[in-house]
């Protein structure tokens, strides 16, 4: 399930283009980043990560991200920017990956859009390394 988001994809793709909306720009990510700064992050899991805007700004400060989003539009997009990184075709609510892989999740304005958000949280805590940061 999509929720609505690989049938608006394209527009959201066009309306933001590679740099993303003004409140993650301005607003979200340098605290976002900051955060990941200092918890001393080196894998990260970005659920939700659409056109892979923020999983681009990672990768930047050294990290490995992976980003996931159920929506093929988006997650190609995010392959046609940013073709050396990870990106998959994945609910949140499952996620195939094993316990404790990451440093760091993030869900960078996503959970609104996830049905289960519970679920979600579990998989998010599940995935996270001892120790690392949601």
């Amino acid at each position: 399930m999509t929720n609505g988001w690989e049938e608006s994809a394209r527009a959201w793709i066009s309306g933001l283009g590679a740099e993303g909306d003004f409140a993650r720009r301005f607003v979200l990510d340098a605290p976002m980043l900051e955060r990941a700064r200092q918890g001393g992050a080196r894998t990260v899991l970005d659920v939700g990560c659409g056109e892979g805007r923020f999983c681009r700004l990672l990768a930047a400060e050294g990290m490995r991200a992976v980003g996931i989003d159920p929506a093929e539009t988006l997650v190609n997009q995010a392959r046609r920017l940013h073709p050396d990184g990870d990106y998959r075709i994945v609910q949140a609510e499952e996620l195939p990956f094993e316990d404790a892989t990451f440093d760091l999740v993030v869900a960078h304005l996503s959970l609104i859009d996830i049905p289960d958000v519970r679920a979600t949280i579990g998989e998010m805590n599940r995935v996270l390394r001892p120790g690392g940061i949601c």
